[in-house]
């Protein structure tokens, strides 16, 4: 009864404060993040957009002191000053649908998402607790998509009208496209923490490790096993030397409950180095600001697959528990040998022969990643802040 009250009074405030027409109040999950920090970033780069007022909303009182004194207009998500800025912003843009339950109709909310899905979500989920249509799905509410698929995707997972849905791409990948940054971006955050005793440029290949996370009846289950990648037959030295032997440095990038568990047995391998959060936080990164330097994606169902095709680059999956992940989460689209654009490993022999040849030859399996990349990624490009923008201030449909 008292959280009714309370979003009883926040949507009564918000309906009569007037509002600030140009203020755009950014949220993200992690903070300071993903789609929501790129299209901060394309708006405060570009001078034409200079009367707009960006603010961002923020829940880490330490970056919070950050960004305050790098000049960014921040405030307290939770606090009474937080909230003000809210009721004064006429755009909200989030990306995870955070502040939809309080919006007004005279405010437009932006769900920019954090990634395009392959496992299933929401409505689409197969729950047995009863799902009811958000009431705040109104005219002036805008959700992105990367394709046709996808738009019709969303729609049926957020359980809203699919003209509410505009194909743009994702803004977050408009900074993949620049290996330069992003290489630039990656050596200063190994330096910054000083996680290697070599020189990023020294390696013939990097390449990055990003599965899923799996939480599965309220226990994490741990993604990774002793052995890394959960391989049959795996061998730690084997592993170690092929790193060596083949110049390759392998980032690591996990869920953040899951960093704290495998830290130590990736510090003690020389040529790999674990990527976390805070890291990429501290230095007002994200994964994104360093995908472009990668060469080689190995993953299981993570969807960041589906961006990294953009790159037209080998992508290695790693299915070790498919039945069992496809009975507990289950895969929006199927089978997932054609989504999957890339050979698959179950085992350590086969891990490292399938890694040689896409070190090898970097048009691997080229043809089925453009097929996948086709459907899912409508624009492959740079432009997606561009077309976001133009969508939501000057009302050009892309």
């Amino acid at each position: 009864m008292i959280e009714t009250l309370k979003s009883v009074l926040v949507n009564l405030l918000n309906k009569f404060i007037p509002k600030n027409q140009n203020q755009i109040l950014f949220d993200s999950l992690p903070d300071f993040s993903d789609n929501a920090k790129a299209f901060y970033e394309y708006i405060q780069n570009n001078n034409q957009q200079s009367s707009l007022r960006p603010v961002w909303v923020i829940s880490d009182q330490q970056l919070l002191e950050k960004l305050s004194g790098s000049g960014i207009l921040a405030y307290d998500k939770h606090s009474f000053s937080g909230f003000y800025q809210f009721f004064r912003s006429k755009y909200i843009f989030t990306t995870n649908n955070t502040f939809l339950e309080f919006k007004s109709s005279r405010q437009v909310l932006v769900n920019l998402w954090h990634g395009m899905p392959l496992k299933t979500m929401g409505y689409a989920e197969d729950s047995k607790e009863p799902q009811i249509p958000h009431r705040s799905h109104d005219d002036n509410y805008i959700l992105i998509s990367t394709s046709n698929l996808m738009k019709n995707v969303l729609s049926s997972c957020f359980y809203v009208d699919a003209r509410k849905v505009h194909v743009t791409g994702q803004p977050r990948n408009d900074r993949i496209f620049s290996k330069k940054k992003s290489m630039e971006n990656l050596t200063r955050l190994i330096n910054q923490e000083k996680l290697l005793d070599k020189d990023v440029l020294d390696y013939q290949k990097i390449v990055l490790f990003a599965p899923t996370w799996r939480k599965w009846e309220g226990k994490v289950d741990g993604t990774l096993n002793p052995d890394l990648m959960n391989l049959d037959d795996y061998h730690d030295q084997k592993f170690t030397d092929f790193a060596h032997e083949n110049n390759v440095l392998f980032l690591v990038k996990l869920h953040p409950f899951e960093e704290a568990h495998y830290s130590q047995i990736i510090a003690d391998k020389e040529d790999m180095v674990l990527i976390t959060s805070k890291m990429l936080q501290d230095n007002l990164f994200d994964l994104y600001d360093i995908l472009g330097a990668v060469d080689i994606l190995i993953t299981d169902y993570s969807s960041i697959y589906f961006d990294f095709l953009l790159l037209d680059k080998p992508i290695i999956f790693i299915p070790t528990d498919l039945k069992e992940y496809e009975k507990a989460r289950g895969f929006l689209f199927d089978p997932y040998d054609f989504w999957a654009p890339g050979p698959k490993a179950l085992k350590f022999p086969d891990f490292l022969s399938e890694l040689s040849r896409c070190i090898e030859d970097e048009n691997y399996y080229q043809n089925e990643r453009k097929i996948v990349n086709d459907i899912v990624n409508k624009y492959q490009d740079s432009n997606s802040s561009e077309r976001l923008f133009n969508l939501v201030f000057n009302q050009i449909r892309p």
